[in-house]
């Protein structure tokens, strides 16, 4: 039996991306920190709130699970896009991208759909 899952912002940490992502990043960028507001389970999205700084360039990547990126505040520059608050794109899972921000910045939520079919487990 499924279960409701409420998740409050204010108890999830802001976190800053390890080492080795760093480590891929231009000199002089400026980052980005991020809040797991609930980590990858079975039978559960994988939903991050995300805050991109002004000037963040997020190289190419793909990720192994369908996506959802919903845009909170700023603008996102993904191909010819922009993408402002209210605004939302899907992007199919192992589909390689690669976006940033200007002069504001960003803020969003990315929401990982991976298999959501299967049984979730027991909140924590």
């Amino acid at each position: 039996m499924s279960e409701i899952l409420v998740v409050h912002d204010a108890d999830a940490a802001w976190e800053t991306p390890p080492p080795e992502w760093l480590a891929k990043q231009k000199p002089g960028d400026a980052g980005l920190r991020f809040k797991r507001l609930m980590p990858l389970a079975p039978g559960r999205p994988n939903v991050q709130r995300t805050q991109y700084h002004p000037g963040h360039h997020e190289a190419p990547h793909s990720h192994p699970e369908d996506e959802v990126i919903c845009v909170l505040d700023g603008e996102i520059h993904f191909g010819r896009e922009v993408l402002r608050a209210g605004d939302t794109i899907f992007v199919p899972r192992d589909k390689v991208y690669s976006l940033h921000t200007g002069d504001t910045g960003a803020e969003f939520l990315r929401i990982g759909l991976s298999d959501l079919a299967a049984p979730a487990q027991p909140a924590a």
